[in-house]
């Protein structure tokens, strides 16, 4: 039998590469703790290292569930300093730090998704002619680019509605309640539920052309 040829590495040795690919990331990933380390300690200076280190790999990712520049760039804004807030909370034992990071903003961008969903949602049925079918939810979220002006005209509409009509109207669409749902939450006919709805849509309809 042969000997093995010198080319070819034993088994349970890792080549050169191999190795050395796993030092490097351990490296990079001990660095991490201590830059995470020093944000816990209350050392400044480590934000602006942490911030370079991760914000490029995290604000790729918050874009392609946003796909608004603005928006994006608040979300990374958002987690960054919950993360700094937070530093002291992280645990190593459950993930490394890059895996934290992403985690935190990914949940902040979803958040941001939902809520554009909301105001979309509210957006058309305060411009439709009816309200929808009592049976089911007010209206299907969509992934629908909301810009922030829009967003202010309809808390200023809402300010300006009656109290039953804005409480029905806040639970249907920030709170995904069915009418029926509504009705069981406030102790309210159903039918008055309705018509709480009907006519605070048609109301904040009425003010959101105004306001345009």
């Amino acid at each position: 039998m042969s000997d093995p040829s010198p080319s070819t590495p034993l088994s349970g040795v890792p080549d050169n590469a191999a190795a050395e690919k796993k030092a490097a990331g351990a490296l990079r990933a001990e660095m991490d703790r201590e830059i995470l380390r020093r944000l816990t300690s209350g050392d400044q200076a480590a934000f602006s290292d942490f911030y370079t280190r991760f914000a490029p790999a995290t604000f790729s990712m918050i874009f392609e569930i946003l796909r608004d520049q603005k928006d994006a760039e608040d979300v990374l804004q958002d987690a960054f300093v919950q993360i700094w807030q937070k530093a002291a909370s992280y645990d190593p034992s459950r993930s490394n730090v890059f895996t934290w990071v992403i985690m935190i903003a990914r949940h902040k961008a979803i958040d941001r998704l939902r809520s554009r969903a909301r105001r979309h949602r509210l957006m058309e049925a305060a411009s439709a002619e009816h309200a929808a079918t009592p049976d089911r939810p007010i209206a299907s979220a969509g992934e629908i680019v909301e810009q922030d002006e829009e967003a202010r005209r309809i808390r200023a509409a809402l300010r300006q509605l009656a109290e039953g009509q804005r409480e029905a109207i806040d639970l249907a669409f920030f709170g995904g309640l069915t009418q029926a749902e509504i009705s069981a939450r406030l102790g309210a006919p159903l039918g008055t539920v309705k018509a709480r709805i009907r006519r605070g849509l048609i109301a904040l309809r009425d003010v959101l052309e105004k306001i345009s």
